[in-house]
């Protein structure tokens, strides 16, 4: 079966037992905890991947970095997990999750990409007008590249809106060759 099927079953079979139990947010919540542990341990996850290693064990392990922060739905999760020998899907079954959650939600994702980083008061004005617009509510992960001189580019899933400086210039200078020089108000 293609990886991918795997691990949105995985995630959808989490998903609807934390709806059915009205523990989304919470569980989600431990779906956060459990990918920021993976992500920020290569140790973990070389825990989870090596084959000699006994599902027991790593269960003993897990239990002990997890079992007194999560969920017990969560903590049943992750042993079915490594009963059913699928732990080295468990990062893109927790990105899974969230993509669920946030679909649920009603949430979208934005990055904002600045020249310099913004202040609290701007960074709010900006979630505020993409909200209006895309009548929605907005997580925003904020870049900054210097680059980009001035201005914003904004990515919300697959849609961006480039207010960068280097994009109106490159907008001015295209216009600009476009106009037609032979034109009588450019006669001398």
């Amino acid at each position: 079966m293609n990886q991918s099927h795997i691990h949105t079953r995985y995630a959808k079979s989490l998903f609807l037992l934390a709806q059915q139990k009205n523990l989304l947010d919470e569980i989600k919540n431990d779906i956060e905890l459990i990918y920021n542990a993976l992500i920020s341990s290569d140790e973990l996850i070389h825990l989870l991947e090596h084959p000699v290693i006994k599902p027991s064990r790593k269960n003993e392990i897990l239990g002990q970095i997890f079992n007194q922060k999560i969920n017990r739905y969560t903590s049943q999760f992750l042993q079915l997990l490594l009963k059913n020998k699928r732990e080295n899907s468990l990062k893109s079954i927790c990105l899974k999750f969230i993509d669920l959650y946030r679909e649920n939600k009603g949430i979208k994702k934005a990055v904002l990409t600045t020249a310099y980083k913004l202040s609290q008061e701007e960074k709010n004005n900006i979630i505020t007008a993409i909200e209006r617009k895309f009548n929605a509510k907005i997580e925003l992960t904020e870049k900054t590249e210097e680059g980009l001189i001035g201005g914003m580019i904004i990515q919300i899933e697959d849609k961006q809106l480039d207010l960068s400086v280097a994009k109106q210039i490159q907008r001015l200078k295209s216009n600009l060759l476009e106009i037609d020089f032979n034109n009588k108000l450019f006669k001398i």
